[in-house]
C-alpha cells in the first residue's frame, strides 16, 4: 500500500503544533539548507511554526546618517556621498544645514540686512 495518501495520513498536519523532535529537526536542517539569507530561514521558520515569530513595531527603521540638519534636524550626508549608500538623508547644504533651511536662513538674514540698509 504505498498510496499517497497513506505517506499523508503518517505526515504531520499542516499547522501541527506537537510535533515530535524527530520531525522538527530534519525540517530545520531542510530550511537551513534551502533558505537564501538569514532572514528568509527565519521566515521559513516562523511559517513553519518552528520558531516563535518576532514582535512586530510600529516604529520605523533608524536611518543611518553622517549628522544632522542643524535647523530642522532631518538625518543628512556629505554632498559627494550617494544617496544610495545613504537611503532617507538630505544634503547636509552649508552651516550645517539641509538645502531648505540653509537657503531660509540666508533669505531671513538677506532681509534683516535690507532692512537696515
Amino acid at each position: 500500500m504505498s498510496e499517497p495518501s497513506r505517506y499523508i495520513a503518517e505526515s504531520a498536519v499542516f499547522g501541527d503544533t506537537n510535533l515530535v523532535d524527530w520531525t522538527i529537526t530534519p525540517a530545520m536542517r531542510t530550511v537551513a539548507a534551502n533558505a537564501n539569507n538569514v532572514e528568509d530561514a527565519r521566515n521559513l521558520l516562523e511559517m513553519l511554526g518552528l520558531i516563535e515569530p518576532r514582535q512586530q513595531t510600529n516604529s520605523p527603521a533608524p536611518v543611518a546618517c553622517q549628522g544632522h540638519c542643524a535647523k530642522c534636524g532631518k538625518p543628512g550626508r556629505k554632498p559627494n556621498q550617494p544617496l544610495e549608500k545613504w537611503p532617507g538623508t538630505v544634503i547636509l547644504k552649508g552651516r550645517g544645514m539641509c538645502q531648505q533651511c540653509y537657503h531660509a536662513v540666508l533669505a531671513e538674514e538677506r532681509q534683516a540686512r535690507d532692512a537696515v540698509a
